[in-house]
C-alpha cells in the first residue's frame, strides 16, 4: 500500500514538473544597460528580478532577454515578445496594449553643480540639450515640448558615454528613470561615473510614469493579459514588488 501512496506521489510530482517545463517561453524585452566595470547595471538586475516576480506570481514563463533599446521595441513590435520599460504613449497604443502598472518611476533630470538647471516649468529647459536613451519616449508633456523647448540627443550608446557628453559640456543634462530619491540618485551616480563634474539631481523630476508591460496587439501573446493583471493586482496589494525595489536599494553599493 506504502509503495503505491509513493508511487502516485512521484507521478504526481513528475506530472508538475513535466507541465512547468512544457510551458511556452514567453519572451520579455528590456533596454541592456551595462555599468562601466562592464556588469549589468543595478537598473536591468532589478527590472530583471521584478519579472522574475511576476514569472513566479501568475505562473507563466516569463524569460528576459536584453537588447538595445531600438531592438528590443522593433522585436515586441514585430510581436516576437513583450516589452518591459516603454512608457505609454499614443503611437505605442497603436501597436501595443498594456498591463497594469507594476510600480510607478520617477524620470529625473541630472546636471552637473557647476551647471545646474533648476528645473520649475518647461521654460527652465528652453535651448538645452537633454540626453535621453536611443530610442527613449517619455509623457505627452515632454514629448510635446520636445525639439521646441529643447533638443535631445540620443545618439550615446550607453549611460555611461551619456555621463561623458555631459562632463564635457556637450550635453546640458541627462534623462534617467530611477525609484531612487534625489539625494540618493546623487550619491549613486557620482560613484557609479565619476569625472571632472560633479553630477546633481534636479529637486522636481520630469514626470512620473507607471510601469507597465507592452503586449503586442498583433500576436497571441494578448491570451495571457488577464493571467499578467490579475497577478500584478495580487503583487500591488501585497506591496511585492515595492519591498523588493527597497530590499535592492538597501543592499546595493556602488
Amino acid at each position: 500500500m506504502k509503495k503505491t501512496v509513493f508511487a502516485m506521489l512521484a507521478l504526481t510530482v513528475l506530472s508538475a514538473v513535466s507541465r512547468a517545463e512544457d510551458k511556452p517561453e514567453i519572451p520579455v524585452f528590456l533596454a541592456e544597460q551595462i555599468e562601466p566595470n562592464g556588469q549589468p547595471s543595478t537598473g536591468m538586475v532589478t527590472m530583471s528580478g521584478i519579472i522574475s516576480l511576476l514569472a513566479a506570481e501568475s505562473g507563466l514563463k516569463l524569460v528576459v532577454h536584453p537588447y538595445p533599446w531600438r531592438r528590443a521595441q522593433m522585436k515586441a513590435k514585430n510581436g516576437e515578445g513583450l516589452l518591459f520599460g516603454a512608457t505609454e504613449t499614443q503611437e505605442r497604443a497603436r501597436v501595443f496594449n498594456f498591463t497594469r502598472p507594476l510600480y510607478e518611476v520617477n524620470q529625473w533630470l541630472v546636471t552637473t553643480t557647476q551647471r545646474p538647471i533648476d528645473f520649475r516649468s518647461w521654460e527652465d529647459l528652453r535651448g538645452k540639450i537633454i540626453s535621453i536613451s536611443s530610442g527613449g519616449q517619455f509623457g505627452p508633456e515632454f514629448e510635446a515640448q520636445r525639439g521646441k523647448t529643447f533638443m535631445v540627443e540620443e545618439n550615446a550608446v550607453t549611460l555611461a558615454s551619456r555621463f561623458k557628453m555631459l562632463d564635457s559640456g556637450r550635453v546640458d543634462a541627462v534623462l534617467i528613470d530611477s525609484n531612487r530619491t534625489p539625494p540618493q540618485l546623487e550619491v549613486r551616480l557620482n560613484c557609479l561615473f565619476p569625472g571632472v563634474s560633479k553630477w546633481a539631481v534636479t529637486p522636481r523630476p520630469v514626470n512620473a510614469e507607471p510601469a507597465v508591460i507592452a503586449v503586442p496587439k498583433a500576436s497571441s501573446f494578448n491570451s495571457y493579459m488577464p493571467v499578467l493583471n490579475e497577478a500584478i493586482e495580487r503583487m500591488n496589494k501585497a506591496r511585492t514588488v515595492q519591498k523588493y525595489m527597497d530590499k535592492r536599494s538597501a543592499e546595493s553599493s556602488c
